[in-house]
Formats: structure tokens, C-alpha cells, sequence
């Protein structure tokens, strides 16, 4: 795999600049942020002349589930608190804000906190801050460079650490970045998170162990393109538009993705037509092109041995799991024996 920036980052590890130990604010909150919070421990416990004490920031604890009766922490502060690290609330500016006082952060750390760090709160750190962000910037900036990078199809992906802008996500100076990643056939959002954030969190760890973070900067090698939000009708499942690959991606990316089903029930002693909303699981791509699929149209779908096969714009993907508007999971065998009765005497073919 190529190395970015290889002369500078061979530089680099020969440098160890000086400064006070770190009095950190981690600011974290999903999974993505525990391997740099980890890694900054392993630091501590190595090196207390560096990093002096680390306190994490996260937000409120929000009820959730059925009935919003369930209350869970965040993965960062469920670490914290096996690791016996003080964790602080805030989920505005102003709260942010509040901490200032008392706390004597020298430094701030960012990784997947989703909001903007004041700088009035950077201004006060004597080293301003860093975040981990999983693209090699500027390209993929923004809040889902992981689900664009399997959207895409790219073949290689990698980890920045940058330094955090007052006013703007991702535009600070780039301080490190890693190798290009490689992008598996198999990797989905879970798994090419995880290698990503255990980069990260090594990238991390030596950008602050030899002091990379007080005057260094790398050049921007890539075009800048924006990772924004993705809403969620992105999960359709389009047949006419795109190609099994790029079904298979879009599960990769965001999960269960979905897709519609006209229907036609006897409901009261009269036959009822609807559209209802299908959730696909467990979605590959179909290599073996049997000869008998491919009379099939775009939508139409069909049980095989391995799984409900559904036509693509080209190419099959493979069903394992189907849920139909009000029922449950069910298996392909399941979905097509009771086809009849759930869905009457309709066509078994899928809508865009």
C-alpha cells in the first residue's frame, strides 16, 4: 500500500517536541471514539509525564426504546466509567462553555462528538485541540465519510488527525495521516469502522507522544469533497438504477435497506390494494448468473437454494431476511409460502 506524505511522516518520527503535561477534555460519544480514548490511556500509564489527567465529555444520557422508558449510556462513557475516568455532561455551546472553569484543560480532543467545539473552549486550551476523523482529508469531509467511502465503492480509505477549526468541521491543519487503507470486498460500515478507529487511535497516540500536534502540518494531496448527513430514503433499494454492486454497497453502508411491494388482501369481506414498505437483511451479491434467472425483470424476485434472488439493473443480489410492512422477520422460504395469504395474487416483483 502507498504511504502519504512518506517523507514527512518519516520525518516526523524523529522529532519529540517539549511540552507541559496534558491536562486533556476528551469529547466523545459512539464507538468510534473509544479506540482514541483508549489510546490516550495506554499513553497516560506509559508516559504521566505527558499526559497528566484525561477527563471525558460526552452528552446527557437520553431515554430510548419502546416507550422511552430506557436509559443507556454512550460507548465513550461506558468506557469511561470501567476505567474509572471522570465524565462530564454537555450538549450545548453554553454547557461546553461552563466547564472552562476549574478544570484546567490544556488540551482538547474531538473524535465523533458531533457538534462544534466553542473557541472560547479551543481558546482557553494552552494546544488548542485534535480530532480523529476516518477519511484522509479533505476528501470525505463532513459526518459520514465511512458510509461514502462503501457508497462509492472506493478501494482505499485511511484516517487524518487534524486540528480542530474554531468555526468550521474538518477544515483544520492536516497533522498526520495514515497509509491508505485497503477496502474489502466484505468490509460493511461495523467492521471498516473498526479498523479505521484502531488507526486512529494508534495515529493519535503518536501524534501527541512526539509532540507532532504543536507545529506540524501536512499538505492537502486530496481534492476536497463533503461526506454530509445521509437521510434515510437513501436505503431504497432503486432496481431499475442500480447495479447488484452497488445494492450490495448501499447495505454495506447503511444497514437494512428497503424497498415496496403492491399488495392485495381481502379485508372485510373486500379486496384491499396497498403499497407496503419490504426491510431487506442479510443482502450479497450474487455471483452464480443462473441460466433460469435471467428472464427475470428489474424488481422481479425469485426463492433459489442460497436465498430470495432479486434482478438488479444488473446482476442478482441474495436475500436472507425479508420484512413485510407489520410482520416480522421471516426467511425467504417463509416469505414465499405465505406469500398468497400476506400479499394476494400479486406479481413477485419489487417496486422503485
Amino acid at each position: 500500500m502507498k504511504l502519504l506524505h512518506s517523507f514527512p511522516r518519516v520525518f516526523q518520527r524523529l522529532i519529540h517536541n517539549k511540552y507541559d503535561p496534558l491536562n486533556i477534555a476528551f469529547f466523545g460519544s459512539g464507538n468510534f471514539s473509544v479506540a482514541s480514548l483508549n489510546k490516550i490511556l495506554e499513553l497516560k500509564d506509559r508516559c504521566p509525564e505527558k499526559v497528566s489527567s484525561v477527563k471525558v465529555i460526552t452528552r446527557s444520557i437520553k431515554p430510548s426504546g419502546r416507550y422511552m422508558k430506557t436509559l443507556s449510556e454512550l460507548p465513550v462513557s461506558e468506557f469511561a466509567m470501567n476505567h474509572d475516568i471522570p465524565i462530564l455532561r454537555a450538549d450545548s455551546s453554553n454547557e461546553i462553555l461552563e466547564l472552562i472553569g476549574g478544570n484546567n484543560f490544556n488540551l482538547t480532543i474531538a473524535v465523533s462528538y458531533g457538534k462544534l467545539i466553542p473557541a472560547a473552549f479551543l481558546n482557553s486550551c494552552t494546544y488548542g485541540g485534535l480530532n480523529v476523523h476516518p477519511s484522509l482529508l479533505p476528501k470525505y469531509s463532513g459526518s459520514s465519510p465511512i458510509q461514502y467511502a462503501l457508497l462509492n465503492d472506493d478501494k482505499t480509505t485511511g484516517v487524518t488527525v487534524q486540528t480542530l477549526h474554531p468555526t468550521k468541521f474538518d477544515h483544520g491543519k492536516i497533522i498526520a495521516q495514515s497509509y491508505e487503507m485497503e477496502i474489502k470486498d466484505g468490509d460493511n460500515f461495523d467492521s471498516l469502522s473498526d479498523k479505521l478507529a484502531q488507526e486512529g487511535g494508534d495515529l493519535l497516540s503518536e501524534v501527541i507522544n512526539k509532540g507532532l500536534f504543536l507545529n506540524t502540518s501536512l499538505p492537502n494531496n486530496n481534492e476536497r469533497s463533503i461526506a454530509p448527513k445521509i437521510d434515510k430514503s437513501r436505503s431504497q433499494a432503486l432496481w431499475h438504477d442500480y447495479s447488484a454492486r452497488q445494492v450490495k454497497r448501499l447495505y454495506d453502508a447503511l444497514g437494512p435497506i428497503y424497498t415496496f411491494l403492491n399488495t392485495r388482501t381481502k379485508k372485510k369481506g373486500r379486496f384491499v390494494e396497498e403499497k407496503k414498505r419490504v426491510i431487506l437483511s442479510s443482502v450479497t451479491e450474487l455471483s452464480d448468473q443462473q441460466d433460469k434467472l435471467q428472464l427475470l425483470y428489474p424488481g422481479d424476485f425469485a426463492v433459489i437454494k442460497d436465498g430470495l434472488c432479486i434482478k438488479c439493473k444488473k446482476g442478482f443480489v441474495l436475500v436472507q431476511k425479508i420484512k413485510l410492512q407489520t410482520r416480522g422477520d421471516e426467511s425467504p422460504e417463509k416469505f414465499i409460502g405465505s406469500y398468497h395469504k400476506t400479499v394476494g395474487d400479486m406479481p413477485q416483483h419489487f417496486l422503485d
